[in-house]
C-alpha cells in the first residue's frame, strides 16, 4: 500500500533525535492527502521536550502530530498499536459520514436500537425500549458527545463491522483484523496506532474543506464532545477542540483536532497509567505542543 511508507518513517524517533535531522521529506502519502509530509527542521526540539517530560511515566506515552495547513509530520512512537477503547467511535463515524457524503445512507434514516446492542458504560441509551427508532445522525451524535457504548453497537449493526474494516484497510489503515464479524469483537480486538488514527481525523477535517456538508456536522459533534480533561486541557481558554476520548483498562487516549488559526491534529496514547495519570500526562504534551506550533507560527513570515 503506497500510503503506508511515510508512517513507517516515523520510526526514526524511536532510534534517537539523530535520525529526526537526517530524515528527508517523506513522499507517496495516504490516499487523499498531500503527496509530500515533512518532518519540521525544529521538531527536535518539541520531541526533546516531549521525551523529558514523559521520562519517569509509569507507563507508555506515544504522540502523532499533523499540520493541516502546511502538512508537517512528527511522531513519538506513533507506529505502537493500542486498545482503541472508544476512539474507535471516531472510526465508526467517519465510515457513517463517508457513506452519507457518497449517497449511500441517509443521515435521516431511522435506526431501531435493539436489545442486543445494549452495552453498560458511558452514554444514555443503554437500557431503552427495544425498537426505539432514532435518526442515523442522532445516533451519531450520542455516540460522540455522550461516547454512547449502545450508539456505537447500534450504528456497528447498522453499518456492517466487515465493510467498514475493509474501507479502513483499503486505506491502507491498521486497524482491527480479518475475524471481525460482530460489534462483541470489534469492542475486545479493536486495535490502532497514532499514526492511523490521526490520519482519520485529517481525513474529516480535509473532507469538511471540500464539502461542509454533512462534514461540519460531525465536527460539531465533536467539539461537543464531554470528555475535555485531556488534550483540551493543555490548551488556553477558548481554543476550539474536536475531540474523541478512549479508556479501557489502564490504556487512556485523545484524538483532537485543534481548530486555531492554524489547526492541526494531535493524538495522544497511553498504557499502563491510571485515569488520573494519564490526564495528567496527556494534557502536559498538549500544552508543550501547543507552545511550539504557536512559537512555530510566530516565526512564519
Amino acid at each position: 500500500m503506497k500510503g503506508r511508507a511515510w508512517h513507517r518513517r516515523l520510526s526514526w524517533l524511536a532510534l534517537g533525535l539523530a535520525g529526526l535531522l537526517a530524515l528527508a521529506p517523506v513522499t507517496a502519502a495516504a490516499p487523499g492527502g498531500p503527496s509530500v509530509l515533512r518532518v519540521p527542521d525544529d521538531a527536535a526540539d518539541v520531541v526533546r521536550r516531549i521525551e523529558r517530560l514523559t521520562r519517569w511515566a509509569p507507563g507508555v506515552v506515544s504522540v502523532w502530530y499533523y499540520d493541516l495547513s502546511t502538512h508537517e509530520i512528527f511522531g513519538v512512537r506513533a507506529d505502537e498499536v493500542y486498545t482503541a477503547a472508544s476512539t474507535v467511535k471516531v472510526l465508526i463515524a467517519n465510515y457513517l459520514y463517508h457513506l452519507a457524503a457518497t449517497g449511500q445512507v441517509s443521515l435521516d434514516e431511522p435506526l431501531a436500537i435493539r436489545a442486543v446492542d445494549w452495552k453498560d458504560g458511558s452514554g444514555i441509551l443503554n437500557g431503552v425500549p427495544d425498537g426505539t427508532r432514532l435518526p442515523l445522525r442522532e445516533v451519531a451524535r450520542l455516540m460522540l458527545v455522550h461516547s454512547d457504548n449502545t450508539a456505537a453497537n447500534a450504528l456497528m449493526r447498522r453499518l456492517g463491522v466487515q465493510p467498514m474494516v475493509q474501507y479502513y484497510r483499503s486505506l491502507g489503515i491498521r486497524y482491527g483484523t480479518p475475524r471481525m464479524h460482530t460489534p462483541g469483537e470489534l469492542w475486545e480486538g479493536n486495535r490502532i496506532a497514532p499514526e492511523d488514527l490521526g490520519i482519520v481525523l485529517r481525513n474529516i477535517w480535509e473532507a469538511a474543506r471540500r464539502s461542509p456538508e454533512p462534514w461540519e456536522e460531525l465536527l460539531g459533534f465533536m467539539r461537543e464532545s464531554r470528555s475535555k480533561g485531556r488534550i483540551p486541557a493543555g490548551l488556553p481558554p477558548g481554543v476550539p477542540v474536536a475531540n474523541k476520548t478512549g479508556s479501557k483498562g489502564t490504556s487512556f487516549h485523545d484524538a483532537a483536532l485543534v481548530l486555531d488559526r492554524r489547526p492541526y491534529v494531535l493524538v495522544v496514547m497511553t498504557h499502563g497509567m491510571t485515569a488520573r495519570q494519564a490526564s495528567h500526562y496527556i494534557a502536559a504534551v498538549s500544552r508543550e505542543v501547543w507552545e511550539w506550533h504557536v512559537r512555530r507560527g510566530v516565526r512564519r513570515p
